[in-house]
């Protein structure tokens, strides 16, 4: 028998996700960032110098979609795109000192906007929450041959 939550799990995810970019997007405002150029930057911080085609893969996103986002972080002045070393079409992408200064400022921010998400939620109920996301998506990218 199907129960009626399981028509629902889709929207259910996408309805959280969705307040949950709404909330960091207000942690983020301020400093005039969005989640998708805060993500890149701090994967490039994690990572080091990247090519914009293993950001691209690290980060789950287009290749079109982190073009766009580079554009707005290298006039923010918070990332430099260089010529690859080895791969004259390749650039190689890197945070600048202005970046590092962001991310110091508001790394502790987003870290607490991500305490006060699950305030209140039992640890035991998260490590379920997390395990069942992972089937979700194992189950999902089966359906859809990835």
């Amino acid at each position: 028998m199907e129960s009626k939550h399981n028509r629902l799990i889709g929207y259910l995810v996408y309805d959280a996700q969705r307040c949950i970019t709404k909330s960091l997007e207000t942690t983020l405002k301020p400093y005039d960032i969005t989640p998708g150029q805060w993500n890149l930057i701090n994967q490039l911080d994690q990572a080091g110098e990247l090519s914009q085609k293993d950001l691209a893969v690290l980060t789950h996103k287009e290749q079109a979609t982190i073009t766009r986002y580079l554009d707005t972080l290298e006039r923010k002045g918070l990332i430099v795109r260089n010529k690859h070393k080895t791969d004259r079409r390749a650039h190689v992408v890197c945070t600048t000192e202005k970046a590092h200064e962001l991310i110091r400022t508001v790394l502790p921010l987003t870290v607490d906007t991500a305490n006060r998400l699950i305030e209140g939620i039992d640890q035991q109920d998260i490590d379920t929450f997390v395990s069942v996301l992972a089937e979700l998506k194992k189950n999902a990218e089966i359906i859809s041959g990835e």
